[in-house]
């Protein structure tokens, strides 16, 4: 049964604000002609605000913003609480922190109001890098060896013989603030001038990509056809915002991609494990690379994915057939 009343929940207060009002935008677009959407706006300060649809479509963050100020007012607490309950279905696509963090989840779970996605709990788990790492390996999945900047990152660096390596917020995504080093200084440099704490690892050698898991109606996962991101690594260059989102000519997609059948089935396999063992639930997106020797790593787990028009999902989910309305109303009707 699909919901007839949905509360589209966007903004935040992360630098990804602007691709949750993308996929905001592109929810509403494919939703609104067979469901009633009302979309809410979080802003920085995590402020909670009722829209009006015609809103979602200005131009940048920072011009919706200055409309906000001027054609609505922020929702004191209980009368949110009591609003969102008048509504069948929560669909948060808040990207980065306080809508990926579990903080939102938290409070609609707190409130018992039903919504699209991972618990609370399973957002935590999912979203820090080295809570997912120390998880996965657990289970038994190989992992990248990782230290955070308060750790000796001069004999980390010795220790495993690293000529290049990754520095990243241990909390956040779209590659913001993702850096590739070459040497022990480097690296500590960059965790000097974080504001938030970081996570190293050694650069991975090998092909990268990414894959949408859905639950089908007896809640099992079924992972998708993966897609293989085509880039050139050299120079220092990684999968960065630039490359994630706006149009470049150094940055190509293969879905189906070009990996042997078995290395295929192998990727759609562990995904569908460890979305069961990490009790993900809808869908969600996991990023990973395929080894120069062979292994495979999921290295960045997604709770809620990108939903722009070009996004992952809507990507792999036309392999199957849907249409950008067709996934968004399966993941929801579930």
């Amino acid at each position: 049964m699909i919901p007839k009343r949905i509360a589209l929940i966007c903004g935040g207060p992360s630098p990804e604000r602007g691709i949750s009002l993308n996929s905001a935008r592109s929810v509403m677009d494919h939703l609104m002609d067979t469901m009633t959407i009302v979309p809410f706006y979080v802003d920085q300060q995590k402020h909670f605000y009722k829209l009006d649809p015609a809103l979602l479509y200005s131009n940048t963050p920072s011009d919706f913003d200055f409309k906000l100020a001027h054609t609505t007012c922020k929702i004191p607490e209980q009368e949110l609480i009591k609003t969102l309950k008048t509504f069948d279905l929560v669909f948060p696509v808040i990207h980065g922190n306080f809508g990926e963090t579990g903080e939102l989840q938290d409070f609609l779970e707190s409130h018992h109001i039903p919504f699209v996605g991972c618990s609370a709990e399973t957002c935590r788990n999912m979203y820090y890098k080295d809570r997912a790492a120390a998880a996965l390996k657990e289970i038994g999945f190989d992992t990248l060896p990782s230290i955070t900047g308060d750790d000796d990152i001069n004999a980390f660096f010795e220790k495993h013989k690293i000529t290049r390596a990754i520095v990243k917020p241990i909390a956040g995504g779209s590659s913001i603030g993702v850096h590739s080093v070459t040497s022990v200084q480097q690296a500590i440099d960059i965790v000097s001038q974080s504001t938030v704490p970081m996570l190293i690892e050694p650069f991975c050698e090998g092909r990268e990509f990414t894959i949408i898991v859905l639950q089908n109606p007896k809640k099992e996962p079924v992972a998708l056809v993966p897609t293989e991101i085509q880039i050139s690594y050299a120079d220092g260059a990684i999968f960065d915002y630039r490359r994630k989102y706006l149009p470049t000519s150094n940055t190509m997609w293969a879905c189906p991609p070009n990996f042997p059948d078995n290395v295929i089935q192998k990727i759609r396999t562990d995904a569908e494990a460890i979305f069961r063992l990490l009790n993900m639930r809808d869908f969600a997106r996991l990023d990973g690379w395929v080894l120069d020797d062979g292994r495979i790593l999921f290295t960045d787990m997604n709770p809620i994915s990108g939903m722009e028009q070009n996004s992952f999902i809507f990507q792999q989910t036309s392999r199957i057939g849907m249409t950008h309305q067709e996934a968004l109303c399966y993941v929801i009707s579930r």
